[in-house]
């Protein structure tokens, strides 16, 4: 990542998710937004390369990293590309240093050069090289700092000086401290140092004139136990001062930092943890406390596939919609739950409506999944917001009705125009025209067979099963339940209460009736004597 002051925009690309895919995506931060670009060419997707903007010819640098998914061995690159703010252009200099990842690039403004250092590849690298926007050089050198890889450098414009700090050398963790002149490396020992550390990022916050450094992993090779940093220093040209902000992000490694003049923050994206969850979140940092980027919620629905109606009830799903919602992605695990209680935040992030906590099943930077609450106020519209890290987004308005009901009809299972409800059979098929998804056992429902049926948003059972609940086995709906078939109501439904088991989830063993054979067999119902607004088909043959 660096800062195209050009263009006043941070520039991302590449990186890596946690299946080990590639990415070759440039994106670029406004200050408040990030922003898919699609240039005419690009760099292959890569991890572990380094960028730097070259402010003299006002194009961002690229130079090597990892090309191949680590599962399928390496794909170690020396290749040279430049960004000039709408397209990346690949270089082809006289001479390049060795293919490398996990080296360290910054930009030395005094002399005009971008210097590269260390890195690994088959073997580990304690090379000095600099770039002149046409040609790399490697520097012959009195004294230089040993191999390593992941270490993390920054140009500290008010000594006129590259700082490189810390990384991995043979498997020993290092916190030492370096400065480049242009001309030669020298060791600091500054009376404080950050813990020793790979992984970790910095950079250059001139309107403080410090090297902001945040983050990085650590290894204990004695007990091979890993934890990751979320600490805070700053180099000021001689000494480093540990910050004590109110709020950090969670700790992690291999994230990305550039310092965003335009709005003088330091900008931080993604990372990893110790747990190898992968992190989509942006913080900033003003040279005070670190200020994450509030959630925005840009619009809430009950859950897509039972609907998506802009309406909701107690006790049922919601999906959120927006920008900066969770730092990472996932949904709730056995571990979250607390005996038969679902969790009401997932790694700081919680949903309110009405003042009431929410249970939170799914987050992501766009989208976070949630349960109301069973005893929040019906007839009218009640406040929906998100907190992640305790910055709260802004209120939005969501009408909440008694019961808003939906049953279960993915996306996947509309053919054609014609939407089909999810069913299953007694066989384990379902409910769809033979043959009609690739890969998914299928036939019609034949007259008196049981199909199961799922919904949400049906209100109240007996016995009580507040939402946030694990069903503990079955109940029955409150209000009365009819299917119909067409206009033929159907033979009967065995079941219709909680899926035992499940949390929020309706379960419906409905009793197929007697009907002509039909691929698009109307399926609606009414619940309390009020039909559903689902436009819904099943078939039935004899």
């Amino acid at each position: 990542m660096a800062y195209d002051s050009a263009h006043g925009k941070v520039v991302l690309f590449g990186g890596v998710n946690a299946a080990n895919y590639l990415f070759g995506d440039t994106w670029v931060w406004d200050g408040s937004n990030w922003t898919q670009k699609f240039p005419q060419t690009s760099p292959p997707a890569r991890e572990a390369h380094a960028m730097a903007y070259d402010s003299t010819r006002g194009q961002v640098v690229l130079f090597g990293g990892n090309g191949a998914p680590s599962l399928f061995g390496p794909g170690y690159l020396n290749d040279t590309w430049v960004w000039d703010g709408s397209n990346w252009t690949k270089k082809s200099p006289p001479t390049s240093p060795p293919a490398r990842f996990a080296h360290a690039m910054a930009y030395d403004s005094a002399r005009g050069q971008v210097v590269l250092f260390g890195g690994t590849s088959a073997n580990l690298f304690a090379d000095t090289w600099v770039w002149d926007g046409a040609n790399w050089t490697q520097k012959s050198l009195l004294s230089s700092p040993p191999v390593r890889t992941f270490g993390a450098m920054a140009y500290d414009s008010a000594h006129g000086q590259v700082v490189l700090f810390g990384g991995n050398s043979n498997g020993v963790f290092l916190n030492d401290t370096w400065v480049w002149d242009g001309s030669n490396w020298m060791w600091r020992l500054p009376p404080t140092s950050p813990p020793a550390r790979d992984g970790h990022a910095m950079a250059y916050d001139s309107a403080h004139g410090e090297v902001v450094l945040f983050g990085g992993l650590f290894v204990n090779a004695s007990t091979l136990s890993f934890s990751d940093f979320n600490d805070t220093w700053v180099w000021n040209g001689s000494i480093w001062t540990k910050e004590s902000p109110q709020i950090s992000p969670l700790a992690r490694d291999s994230h990305a930092m550039a310092y965003d003049a335009a709005h003088d923050l330091t900008v931080s994206f993604g990372g990893a943890n110790v747990n190898a969850v992968i992190l989509s979140d942006t913080w900033t940092w003003n040279g005070g406390p670190l200020a994450v980027s509030p959630p925005s919620i840009s619009g809430v629905v009950s859950a897509s596939d039972f609907g998506g109606f802009s309406s909701v009830a107690p006790g049922s799903w919601v999906e959120i919609y927006g920008s900066n919602l969770a730092p990472d992605t996932r949904g709730w695990a056995a571990a979250d739950f607390t005996g038969n209680n679902a969790p009401t935040s997932l790694d700081g992030v919680s949903v309110t409506i009405g003042g009431q906590a929410a249970f939170v099943d799914y987050i992501s930077a766009t989208q976070v999944n949630a349960q109301l609450p069973s005893n929040i106020s019906t007839g009218g519209a009640l406040p929906l917001t998100v907190t992640k890290a305790n910055v709260t987004s802004a209120p939005v308005g969501v009408t909440v009705h008694a019961t808003e009901p939906g049953l279960l009809a993915p996306a996947s299972f509309k053919i054609g125009a014609n939407q089909y409800v999810w069913a299953q059979l007694p066989d384990g098929n379902y409910v769809l025209p033979a043959g009609a998804i690739a890969g998914v056992g299928s036939r019609p429902a034949k007259p008196g067979e049981t199909i199961v049926i799922y919904g949400i948003g049906f209100g109240s059972v007996v016995p009580d099963t507040p939402a946030g609940h694990i069903a503990p086995g079955t109940s029955q709906l409150s209000a009365p339940l009819q299917l119909l078939f067409g206009q033929t109501p159907a033979l009967q439904v065995p079941y219709a209460g909680l899926a035992p088991t499940w949390v929020g989830l309706y379960q419906f063993n409905v009793v197929v009736p007697p009907m002509p054979d039909s691929d698009l067999v109307p399926l609606t119902f009414t619940l309390g004597g009020v039909a559903g607004t689902q436009t819904l088909v099943t078939a039935v043959h004899q």
